[in-house]
């Protein structure tokens, strides 16, 4: 299963979609949605279209064509051989196992044993119906690729300008800085407790050893002091 996604500037958004619904049709595909947005200064629209998936690398050029820029593009694909697989064994033995309740319904002597194997039939056949959509969709799935579509037009995707001003430039270079200064005092956080801390905690260990062994020194010397009794 392939899937493309592309973001792409043009110059004429209406004519753009009219051009990309031809190289549907012409291609034996489908859209499967299309939604336009109108602004002041012009239309963006998005649109998901299926092709057939041997033909996905020529569309894909073909709406290049199109494109003043191709902002972002992204191609994906998923192998679901295991799973098709997996699936066509699941239905072969269900099947299997509907053509032995029917054989004993038919051979059901009385009625309550017809119903006991008449509902599990019934479980059977819908489990069936099931495995049947699941191999229809990946064969789907697999004939046809997907190609989401977003197109903003050419005055839309120009930069923001004020009498020579770049707003947008401004607030990047602010964005810049402001990295740059949570970047410092992380990395002076980092040199603190790897290295300062512990050499505090060195230092501060050597002065409480001090000062105990000064308390010591300090009461040995009152009790020589002492007179005898």
């Amino acid at each position: 299963i392939r899937n493309a996604s592309l973001d792409i500037v043009v110059a004429d958004t209406q004519a753009t979609l009219d051009e990309i619904t031809a190289l549907v049709e012409d291609m034996d595909g489908y859209i499967v949605q299309s939604n336009v947005y109108r602004y002041q200064e012009g239309l963006q629209a998005s649109v998901t279209m299926r092709i057939p998936a041997d033909r996905l690398d020529d569309a894909l050029d073909r709406i290049r064509t199109l494109a003043v820029e191709v902002r972002r593009e992204s191609i994906s694909g998923e192998d679901v051989t295991d799973q098709y697989v997996d699936l066509q064994s699941e239905l072969r033995h269900l099947e299997a196992t509907e053509a032995q309740l029917l054989e004993f319904l038919e051979a059901a002597e009385d009625t309550e044993a017809a119903l006991d194997v008449y509902e599990h039939l019934q479980t059977i056949q819908a489990n069936i119906e099931q495995v049947k959509g699941r191999i229809q969709y990946l064969e789907q799935s697999a004939a046809l690729a997907t190609i989401t579509l977003d197109l903003t037009p050419d005055e839309l995707a120009q930069p923001i300008q004020v009498g020579g001003w770049h707003p947008e430039g401004t607030a990047r270079d602010a964005l810049q800085a402001l990295v740059h200064v949570l970047q410092f005092l992380v990395d002076a956080l980092i040199v603190i407790v790897i290295l300062v801390l512990p050499v505090l905690l060195i230092i501060t260990s050597l002065l409480a050893g001090l000062f105990y062994l000064g308390r010591v020194i300090v009461r040995r010397r009152r009790v020589r002091r002492r007179p005898s009794s």
